[in-house]
């Protein structure tokens, strides 16, 4: 079926209305388009070797035009007046499209359609992908990306999922169920996180109506983003969530820092090791800001222990005129094996300036004998919960192949890196066949004092410059420390 075409009256004029005479250019531009207009509305009637005519005749048509502005187009001299609008709607127009039938090949609506060649709305990466893929209209991301009226929106188009060099999930898997299969032995966080079922488990536990109250709604949000903005002021803003999960922790507090700065300049990076859950972080972010113009979402699948090798978030904001502030909420800390290591490690890319943010349960004994901490400590007084004991006992279940049954304890740890700090750990009991046994430490979370913390990261160079506790009851006692990268003092 032959499309219909129809020319609007929004259309400018090739005409420019300072000059009296067009250009050759300009003139010969509109008596080809004139032409092609016409022979779109010359019908062949039923006769197919008309009908054949006729379609070659428009691809000819069409081919000179495009050639027209290949060769002969003062493109360089006047793109500064060209808008993405002006582009879209000429290679329509030229397409023979009217923009019921743009917005019916490229499964946009017709008002979006209308609002982007009147200039009203800039194409987000998805809406300019759809365009593109409309064959006939011959639009590539090359030739709109670099219009003025793009450069501004310009890192919205960019690529925004990586998979982080060297990153390799399936050896990752490999060597869980090798380990698991082994003698037992202590499992190194990560790969608790890493099969679908494991996110789905962790998931539906972190989405518990107790976990939510406890750790979730009761996050200091107004506190932080207030914080960030008086440190750090107007600056554009780097924010790296390191194992965020489903991201909903990190991403309501975006939302507050999006509220709390003026003319916010936001790049969210999600750092994930698990593709399930950073999927599904991934997604809630970009459904939550929907397009914002002020906020650029990107996942990176990898480690952050390797932090140092992932070169998309390298840079020198001095020159840049932005601030990298990382993120480590949802007690992501208390898992870590060695915390002054990883501090040191994970973060010697930072800048003077940068900050780093994250949460941290409390001790609840300044004893360090593990007397007084059972007495003390409400959580060695219970079994594990069921929530934990699902997702934690799910990886043994799916990969040791002789386990018969599983029960899970609490262990304490007292012999921890920071002083007046100890540990959790959740220790599975492995049943296997011939009443032998072996155990996994599946899990573990720490306990600090709050001044031990400040102390360990000042002598790294980082200063505190905010601690605000959370929210609501004193049996869970936890606080978000904020932390500023020092300039180092120069040796005389």
């Amino acid at each position: 079926m032959q499309p219909e075409v129809a020319v609007s009256s929004e259309f400018p004029s090739v005409i420019a209305d300072d000059t009296s005479q067009p250009s050759a250019y300009q003139a010969a531009l509109f008596h080809l388009r004139q032409g092609l207009q016409a022979l779109c509305e010359l019908s062949p009637g039923k006769d197919q070797e008309k009908k054949q005519a006729h379609e070659e005749v428009l691809v000819l048509q069409r081919q000179i035009l495009q050639l027209l502005h290949l060769h002969f187009s003062p493109e360089r001299e006047t793109s500064e007046a060209r808008s993405f609008g002006d582009v879209l709607r000429q290679h329509r127009e030229e397409a023979g499209l009217t923009q019921a039938q743009l917005a019916a090949f490229s499964n946009l609506s017709i008002s979006l359609v209308r609002k982007l060649e009147q200039g009203w709305n800039m194409p987000t990466r998805a809406t300019l992908l759809a365009l593109c893929s409309v064959a006939d209209l011959k639009l590539v991301p090359s030739e709109v990306t670099t219009l003025p009226s793009m450069r501004e929106d310009s890192h919205r188009l960019a690529p925004n999922c990586y998979l982080s060099p060297g990153f390799d999930a399936v050896s990752m898997m490999t060597e869980l169920g090798q380990q698991i299969n082994g003698s037992g032995g202590a499992i190194e966080q990560t790969y608790v996180y890493l099969d679908p079922k494991s996110a789905l488990d962790w998931i539906q536990l972190a989405n518990s109506p107790s976990y939510v109250a406890a750790f979730r709604e009761s996050m200091p949000h107004t506190a932080i983003a207030k914080c960030i903005r008086e440190v750090l002021g107007p600056s554009g803003l780097d924010l790296i969530a390191l194992g965020p999960g489903d991201a909903k922790v990190e991403v309501k507090l975006v939302q507050y820092i999006l509220d709390e700065i003026d003319r916010p300049s936001i790049r969210f990076y999600l750092l994930d090791a698990s593709q399930p859950l950073l999927s599904r972080g991934f997604r809630h972010a970009v459904d939550t800001f929907n397009d914002d113009p002020r906020i650029f979402v990107c996942g990176i699948q990898g480690n952050f222990h390797h932090l140092p090798r992932y070169l998309q978030l390298h840079y020198t904001p001095a020159r840049s005129h932005r601030r990298r502030v990382y993120m480590m909420l949802g007690d992501t800390i208390g898992n870590l094996d060695n915390e002054p290591q990883f501090f040191l490690n994970a973060f010697s890319g930072a800048a003077p300036g940068d900050l780093l943010i994250f949460d941290a349960g409390y001790v609840f004994s300044d004893s360090m004998d593990p007397a007084d901490i059972h007495r003390c400590d409400p959580a060695l007084s219970k079994p594990v919960p069921e929530g934990h004991q699902r997702w934690l006992g799910g990886p043994i279940q799916r990969y040791c192949q002789d386990a018969q049954n599983i029960s899970f304890s609490y262990r304490l740890d007292v012999n921890r890196p920071l002083a007046g700090s100890y540990g959790l750990q959740f220790i599975a009991k492995v049943q296997l066949p011939g009443m032998t046994m072996k155990e996994f430490c599946m899990h573990q979370i720490r306990r600090y004092k709050p001044e031990s913390l400040t102390r360990c990261m000042q002598s790294l160079g980082w200063e505190q410059v905010g601690l605000f506790p959370f929210n609501g009851s004193s049996t869970r006692p936890k606080g978000v420390f904020v932390f500023q990268k020092r300039t180092p003092k120069r040796s005389h």
